[in-house]
């Protein structure tokens, strides 16, 4: 009987270490999502919760994939220095440049919409990262 709940234990906490590895790469460190992968999500939302039209998709996509590539390029440069303050600037600074190029893009309405949108997007990540 003790053999079996032993064998039960290791399946069942194998299964466990198995899926939460799934999440993350090597080491236990979270897997950096490609530039593409960044846009192609980030479009998948707004066309969701935005109700954009493929033309206006296309443009955002290419905008978004445009500050995507900036922002993985900055974030290797500075990631081995492990400042993460000049990080934080560099990449709020890219987000400004690229809703700079947005706004006239979705128009005032729908920016705004976006805007709400990323933030609340935002507050649930950290929430869940928290927990």
């Amino acid at each position: 009987m003790k053999a079996g709940i032993r064998f039960l234990s290791v399946i069942i906490l194998s299964t466990l270490m198995g899926s939460m590895s799934a999440q993350q790469g090597p080491m236990g460190q979270r897997v950096q999502r490609t530039p593409e992968e960044v846009a192609k999500s980030t479009v998948e939302w707004m066309k969701t919760d935005l109700k954009l039209d493929d033309a206006t998709q296309t443009k955002v996509y290419d905008v978004v994939l445009k500050y995507a590539k900036q922002s993985s390029e900055e974030r290797q440069k500075l990631m081995p220095a492990g400042d993460r303050d000049a990080i934080r600037a560099k990449m709020t600074e890219i987000t400004a440049a690229r809703d700079k190029e947005l706004k006239p893009i979705l128009g005032d309405k729908t920016f705004d919409l976006f805007k709400t949108k990323e933030n609340e997007r935002r507050q649930a990540m950290m929430q869940q990262r928290q927990n």
